[in-house]
């Protein structure tokens, strides 16, 4: 599927944040609100074991979430056990049934934490209410890969982390999402603020849906079938096949990159050093790449393109 090649209408969605109803600072409604202020079209708050719902409203689509956990295969430390973001539920289970020497709350921090006894009892559970879950941050949870690799019934990963990054560095989960793929398993990613702070955290990072229409069970299926892409600054225009490789349209560019499994990458590069596995061919007026063809054969296991702009900041595709 190649979102850049349908009809839809491009939204730009806030997928992990925090209220006042578990660890945030601003209320329900308030902070949809600074969303809208922000220019976002979409917004799931994902409370701790909370179900939040602000008041509708005509301005912005609003998804039901949650963060839920779950108790990891060899945990490394106490009370290690990792999250993930569900969207479309409808209730939240009193006792997941995980082990209760991981469940903890904080009063200080209004941060509760229980767990279900896998990701994959997790999911189960969330699909039978009809909802999508995506696996929150894995870096900063430090779940192994070789556990994310044996779980099942997730849709994606959360690959981009603001709040994470601008904490302690751990921010980018880009590296589980390819061994993923490199292993043949579909699954898609989102980009997210996960905000609890919103002088420093609201709207570092987003993720743009495809959606048929605007409303919550379009997001839900933008999100069921990675018709989306994400980022923490470049915009991505449009990607399509071409022989060889990709053309991709984007806002200014340092480098395209079209990443894929072992070393069979390639990228544009401009500047010092600059490499060009395939051939720039519009820039802006400082000489940023605005459109390039990317080397990359059709028969690789997977193919995402990746825009790093002159800051440093990326938007990533889902694989095309």
């Amino acid at each position: 599927m190649n979102p850049f090649r349908g009809e839809g209408e491009w939204l730009k969605a806030a997928l992990h944040t925090h209220s006042t109803v578990s660890d945030g600072t601003l209320a329900p409604d308030r902070l949809v609100q600074s969303y809208v202020e922000a220019g976002f079209d979409i917004v799931a708050i994902t409370d701790h074991w909370r179900l939040t719902q602000p008041n509708a409203r005509d301005d912005v689509i609003l998804v039901p979430g949650a963060e839920l956990g779950f108790d990891m295969i060899a945990p490394a430390y106490p009370r290690q056990s990792a999250e993930f973001l569900v969207y479309g539920l409808t209730d939240i289970p009193e006792d997941p049934g995980g082990d209760r020497s991981n469940w903890y709350f904080s009063d200080e921090d209004n941060y509760e934490v229980r767990t279900f006894p896998s990701l994959s009892e997790g999911t189960k559970w969330a699909a039978g209410q009809g909802a999508v879950t995506y696996v929150a941050h894995p870096y900063w949870n430090q779940l192994p890969p070789h556990e994310l690799m044996a779980m099942e019934g997730y849709t994606g990963i959360e690959v981009f982390n603001g709040s994470a990054e601008l904490e302690c560095g751990r921010g980018d989960s880009s590296p589980w999402w390819d061994l993923l793929l490199g292993e043949g398993r579909e699954v898609f990613g989102i980009a997210t603020d996960d905000q609890h702070y919103p002088l420093f955290e609201l709207g570092t990072a987003w993720t743009m849906l495809n959606v048929a229409e605007r409303s919550p069970a379009a997001v839900l299926d933008a999100l069921r079938t990675g018709a989306s892409y994400f980022s923490h600054g470049p915009s991505i225009y449009d990607v399509s096949d071409q022989d060889g490789g990709m053309e991709i349209t984007c806002s200014p560019a340092r480098s395209i990159r079209l990443q894929t499994e072992e070393e069979f990458g390639a990228c544009v590069t401009v500047g010092r050093a600059g490499r060009r596995m395939g051939q720039i061919l519009e820039t802006d007026g400082r000489g940023l790449i605005t459109r390039a063809f990317v080397e990359g054969a059709a028969e690789r296991r997977y193919r995402r393109v990746v825009i790093v702009d002159e800051h440093g900041n990326r938007a990533w595709s889902n694989p095309l």
